[in-house]
């Protein structure tokens, strides 16, 4: 059975993972293009390069269709690849795709052509999000009926679809999963702490994404100096990623007196993530919602409870059935509520490394990715 794996330009380790257990049960293709946003190399499956160059003469060999899915299209880059990929779908009797817009989109309109089974996870948890957008919209009104299965990411994701109008029969839950022996509790690493100035009897408090709002990473500033201001001693933050707030982060804890109590990790690549999270004693992702974004699953969570480091989080989007009762959860941008929690894991240490055990239990249980793609391996056998 041949699958094909379109994933826009966000094709990545961390979504690939679940797939690799399946290379010798499909033969797997991911179709990459060119200017994808992550390196690929780490990933074990067949892959194959989309290019402009061919892209483009494969379009003016098709003048007409050309014309109507580029020039008279109602909305700027509706495809991705769509001649390329007319040309090298042939033959997959399943193509996938977690992309709800482009990939997806361009995937709906050969899927009748090409005759293969249309599977698409799905990360939305809140309703009609689309109406927002008029090109989603779009993209959307001619995904929704075309795909054979949906496979939502989360419980919380399949009854957004379930209240958008998909029958229940088309709408299975796989969640992510995770490789556990890349992330897995072990100790420290020297080198990475000497790397980044951090004493080694130092509390870590490790976060990991997006340096933007939604993210809630600017409470992370205002719980460092709650804690300082009430004695709190030998503890820093440690932030991994990038953003368009780093810079106002930046100014914000030099202005509260905290640049000794913040670490910058800046961009840590996929094959580094572990010896991140065991450097950390406690894993923090302060996210909250918006009108039209709250946080849809969260893979650092269950990256960080594999480690065996206890959680503190929100009550926001789909983090509770994520988290479960392995993690700490808050009120969004409570950071008085962060600082108490911060201050009983750095104080009872035993009650932090129970936290912890019960993630790795939790993720076992639920997020390994190796049981996860059989899951997904089960499902593509019914088609």
């Amino acid at each position: 059975m041949k699958l094909g794996i379109v994933l826009d330009n966000k094709v990545n380790k961390w979504a690939l993972q679940r797939f690799e257990p399946l290379k010798d049960k499909l033969d797997v293709t991911v179709f990459v293009g060119e200017r994808n946003d992550y390196d690929i190399k780490s990933i074990d499956l067949h892959k194959w390069q989309l290019t402009h160059a061919e892209e483009i003469s494969l379009a003016v060999r098709n003048p007409f269709t050309a014309y109507k899915r580029i020039i008279r299209a109602p909305y700027k880059r509706m495809d991705f690849y769509y001649f390329s990929l007319q040309k090298y779908l042939k033959g997959m009797d399943i193509v996938y795709s977690c992309d709800i817009t482009r990939s997806a989109y361009t995937l709906s309109t050969l899927k009748d052509q090409l005759r293969f089974k249309f599977i698409l996870s799905w990360w939305e948890n809140i309703p009609y999000r689309a109406v927002f957008d008029e090109k989603t919209a779009y993209h959307k009104r001619f995904i929704m009926e075309k795909v054979d299965i949906f496979l939502p990411f989360t419980e919380t994701a399949k009854k957004v679809l379930l209240i958008e109008g998909v029958p229940e029969e088309k709408i299975e839950v796989i969640y992510p999963g995770v490789d556990l022996e890349r992330f897995k509790p072990g100790k420290k690493s020297e080198e990475l702490l000497a790397k980044n100035n951090i004493p080694r009897n130092f509390f870590v408090i490790l976060y990991v994404g997006k340096l933007v709002s939604w993210k809630g990473v600017h409470n992370l500033i205002y719980a460092a100096k709650i804690l300082k201001n009430r004695g709190t001693k030998d503890f820093v933050v440690a932030v991994a990623g990038k953003g368009a707030q780093k810079e106002a982060m930046e100014r914000l804890i030099k202005q509260a007196g905290l640049v000794e109590n913040f670490r910058f990790l800046n961009f840590i690549s996929y094959d580094e993530m572990p010896d991140a999270y065991r450097m950390a004693d406690a894993f923090i992702l302060p996210s909250y919602p918006t009108m039209l974004w709250q946080e849809q699953f969260g893979m650092v969570l269950i990256e960080a409870m594999a480690s065996g480091k206890p959680i503190i989080s929100t009550n926001s989007g789909s983090i509770p059935e994520v988290v479960g009762d392995a993690g700490i959860l808050i009120s969004p941008g409570n950071f008085f509520q962060m600082a108490d929690v911060i201050s009983n894991l750095i104080n009872n240490r035993e009650f932090a490394l129970e936290m912890g055990r019960k993630g790795r239990q939790r993720v076992e249980a639920h997020f390994d990715a190796q049981k996860n793609a059989f899951k997904f391996y089960d499902i593509v056998k019914t088609l």
